[in-house]
């Protein structure tokens, strides 16, 4: 593992940024992390809520491509300036070319020059070979036609090589896969870079499959003072959410997280830390269902599964009577679908929002609480005229 001279990433995927402004940019292909200084920047005199409509379209427009072309891969907020910055893959003919770009409080949607000479890169030993692929499941499902199965089994294993990343305590830590057969690999990487690493290759009990798996990678996840020990929250495919205590996080271990809950056949997306209150909790985005509100007070109390506890025998879909299971927090209102979500201030949720009544993709701002949803989507009681709806204060 080491650092490499200036080069522009062949790909763009997740992101992250430290306390005082590093941008880091995941490079699957290159199987990379960029570290962008974006300079201290000002913090807004306010945070006031925005809702930028077709955002798509914007990001399109100063890019010079169309919005079909887009693929958006990642988002994070500057945690000065609080702008949201997006990754994205830009379709030309077969290839997805790397781009990002941010959004001002006012809506301007401005490139970010990736070619920039002020890079430091890592470059990671053990990422999964470029021609190697995943197996087909055509058949397993009578829908969609076999034809796309097969094209899903052509993705290569590498576009997985950097899932996740988090800056935590001095160091970018990378979920993600590598070329070994124990796959699920958790990386840990100084910053500034100086060509050091650990590697832990993990395992984890998956309640709803009923077996130990150590292929799949973390999906998304988060940082957390649990009964005194700094903690890795993780959530994974369909979808297990497993604590890791950080400590066991070293080069060449191998280790098995505590599963302690499933929150159903699913994928996680974001995983966003916010504070309700006195009550610190988990805000976690989901492509297969609603965004789910996690309280950490749940996490600290669970026992956690073994085959041992199982419920049920045999795999465990969101028909079974014991799933979801463990503390998996509670499904909140949400209209539309989550694509990715930061938190923006002590208020406010960002969102980048697909909504199913247009198709729109939206960058919002949504409330903490009560509710992180636009109600302007939903027709209710307090809607009807000569009803006077409670007003909440946020």
């Amino acid at each position: 593992m080491n650092t490499i001279d200036h080069v522009t990433p062949r790909s763009a995927g997740a992101l992250t940024f430290s306390p005082d402004g590093v941008l880091f940019l995941g490079d699957n292909k290159l199987g990379a992390v960029f570290a962008y200084e974006t300079g201290q920047g000002r913090a807004p005199a306010s945070l006031d809520p925005f809702l930028f409509e077709s955002i798509d379209e914007k990001i399109a427009a100063a890019l010079g491509v169309t919005a079909k072309s887009l693929v958006m891969n990642g988002m994070a907020v500057h945690p000065l300036t609080r702008e949201p910055y997006l990754a994205l893959g830009v379709r030309d003919g077969d290839r997805l070319e790397a781009a990002v770009v941010s959004v001002s409080l006012a809506g301007e949607v401005r490139p970010f020059d990736l070619s920039s000479s002020k890079a430091t890169v890592h470059l990671l030993s053990d990422a999964p070979d470029e021609d190697k692929t995943f197996t087909s499941r055509a058949g397993f499902f009578p829908v969609p036609p076999a034809a796309y199965y097969d094209e899903k089994a052509r993705t290569p294993l590498r576009s997985m090589t950097i899932v996740d990343l988090k800056f935590h305590a001095g160091e970018v830590f990378i979920a993600g896969v590598s070329n070994q057969e124990f796959s699920s690999t958790l990386r840990r990487i100084p910053y500034p870079f100086t060509g050091a690493a650990a590697e832990t290759r993990l395992e984890i009990y998956h309640l709803s499959h009923g077996q130990y798996e150590t292929r799949a990678p973390i999906r998304t996840m988060q940082f957390a003072t649990i009964d005194g020990e700094d903690t890795l929250i993780a959530a994974y495919a369909c979808s297990p959410l497993v604590t890791i205590p950080v400590a066991e996080l070293t080069h060449g271990a191998k280790v098995r997280g505590k599963t302690i809950g499933d929150m159903g056949n699913g994928q996680p997306i974001s995983m966003v830390a916010y504070r309700e209150g006195d009550e610190d909790k988990l805000f976690i985005t989901n492509l297969g269902r609603g965004p789910l509100v996690v309280p950490l007070s749940g996490i600290r109390s669970a026992d956690g599964f073994t085959p041992e506890n199982r419920p049920a025998q045999g795999p465990m879909l969101d028909q079974s009577p014991f799933m979801p299971a463990g503390p998996v927090g509670k499904q909140v209102l949400f209209v539309g679908s989550s694509l990715r979500a930061d938190l923006f201030s002590d208020d406010f949720f960002v969102s980048l929002t697909r909504y199913a009544d247009t198709g729109e993709l939206t960058l919002e701002t949504l409330p903490v609480t009560p509710l992180p949803a636009r109600l302007d989507k939903v027709w209710v009681e307090f809607d009807f005229p000569g009803i006077e709806a409670p007003k909440v204060a946020v």
